[in-house]
């Protein structure tokens, strides 16, 4: 995932107007990913039972929105950095991946991500639309190879200890 100066330029530019609360961006993030795919929030232990509209109150929600937020915050003022931005990526797939989010679990965030800077950005610049969506398709393909070691990692563990 090699971006140009100009094309990290005009992300970092984007994201600042989309995420003047990057707290409040990830919840409206998860709120939806939670609405088109309800059965994601049994994935969450702290927050299964809970209502779409309990959740914006919730303390533990909030967190992991916060949590979320500060990710993505990470991950764009990574772009220029691609050894650190690799490590970051990694390490979210690897400790999501115990959560058990799976690379579909991945895509589906990629795409309500897309669909929140869609319509943010709207009809008026479809080439900064598609340097979001082929940046965000390489930060999902970090995650996920960080899911895939993980699993791996167990698994090699796995026939070690049975040796």
């Amino acid at each position: 995932m090699a971006l140009s100066p100009v094309q990290i330029s005009r992300i970092r530019r984007s994201w600042s107007a989309l995420a003047q609360d990057p707290t409040e961006l990830a919840s409206a993030l998860v709120i939806r990913m939670f609405k088109e795919n309800p059965e994601y929030i049994s994935l969450f232990k702290r927050l299964k039972g809970l209502s779409i509209d309990e959740l914006q109150s919730n303390s533990q929600f909030k967190a992991h929105a916060s949590k979320v937020g500060g990710a993505l915050g990470a991950t764009i003022d990574h772009l220029d950095k691609p050894e650190k931005l690799e490590e970051l990526l990694t390490d979210i797939g690897i400790k999501h991946r115990k959560y058990g989010l799976s690379p579909k679990h991945f895509e589906v965030i990629r795409n309500v991500l897309i669909a929140i800077i869609a319509e943010a950005i709207g009809d008026t610049d479809p080439e900064l639309l598609d340097l979001w969506k082929s940046s965000l398709t390489g930060v999902m393909s970090i995650i996920v190879a960080g899911c895939y070691a993980f699993t791996a990692l167990i698994n090699r563990k796995d026939r070690l200890s049975a040796l």
